[in-house]
């Protein structure tokens, strides 16, 4: 891992202390528009330092917990594949059954690795991904790891029946008349209202829960790649978030920042209190 300057807000704690590790994976595969996501884990650390450790609807504090900030995983220069191999090289070397990984993106596929290290180690892992885009396409622009296929590669890793898609708001046309099993795009299903349909399914098993922040509207979220209009309002993902206290959360990320497109900064700051949110939620006890 590549030390980060700075670290994520409270976390003081060394990697052998930490029961929640932060890290990063800031790759960015084949973009057709807006780059910047590789920047990402930076941007959120930098905005975090915005906001304040405490928060007084859930009355938890981040410096109670034993939080570390284990850096960036080193990408080689090489295709997509290698890069991300390298990245679940550097997961396999912190990760044990116990501790909860935050991964900081980098794009979508960034996913991919952490998937690809927990779920051969956790019986039965769904998958909850926020976001306003499928990610299910085959191939974008001749690559088959990039961002517009980045849940098509961890639903080569976790069937396709155990990973629920909820706020999606576009995409290709053969995207959404796939139907996937579990596939609840905003045109037929409130995000909120998705969840909750799908809490005893998820109370059920551990539970993987993946951030694309452009699930939030761009009004509220205008630095990442692929802004789409008619997204969520902070409050509102963060009603989703606390719908799930009580589920076994095994680990999270947040991913598309891209502060190239935000000179207010206020993408990684809404990032970095979602992330406050749902670890003090999810963990914080």
């Amino acid at each position: 891992m590549r030390p980060a300057s700075p670290r994520f807000i409270a976390c003081t704690r060394s990697p052998a202390e930490a029961q929640i590790c932060f890290f990063g994976i800031p790759f960015e595969g084949t973009v057709n528009l807006r780059k910047g996501a590789a920047r990402g884990p930076w941007d959120l650390r930098v905005a975090s330092d915005s906001i304040e450790t405490y928060s007084p609807a859930l009355g938890r504090d981040l410096e109670d917990l034993a939080l570390a900030d284990l850096g960036d995983c080193e990408l080689p220069p090489g295709s997509p594949r290698a890069q991300l191999d390298a990245a679940r090289e550097e997961v396999r070397r912190f990760w044990t059954p116990g501790i909860r990984p935050v991964m900081l993106g980098g794009d979508h596929t960034a996913t991919l690795p952490v998937i690809e290290i927990l779920a051969p180690a956790i019986a039965d892992l769904r998958i909850l991904h926020l976001d306003a885009h499928p990610d299910t396409r085959q191939e974008f622009l001749g690559e088959r790891f990039n961002y517009a296929s980045a849940m098509a590669r961890v639903m080569e890793v976790v069937p396709p029946e155990r990973v629920f898609q909820v706020g999606m708001r576009t995409g290709s046309r053969e995207e959404f008349e796939r139907r996937l099993p579990h596939f609840f795009p905003t045109t037929t299903h409130q995000p909120a209202t998705a969840v909750r349909m799908i809490l005893p399914e998820l109370r059920a098993h551990p539970v993987y829960v993946t951030i694309d922040i452009d699930v939030l509207d761009p009004a509220e979220a205008p630095g990442t790649g692929s802004p789409e209009p008619g997204g969520l309002t902070v409050p509102e993902l963060v009603e989703i978030i606390r719908l799930l206290d009580g589920v076994e959360v095994v680990g999270t990320d947040l991913v598309e920042v891209a502060h190239a497109h935000d000179p207010s900064g206020r993408t990684g700051i809404a990032g970095a209190w979602i992330l406050r949110e749902a670890i003090l939620t999810w963990w914080g006890k």
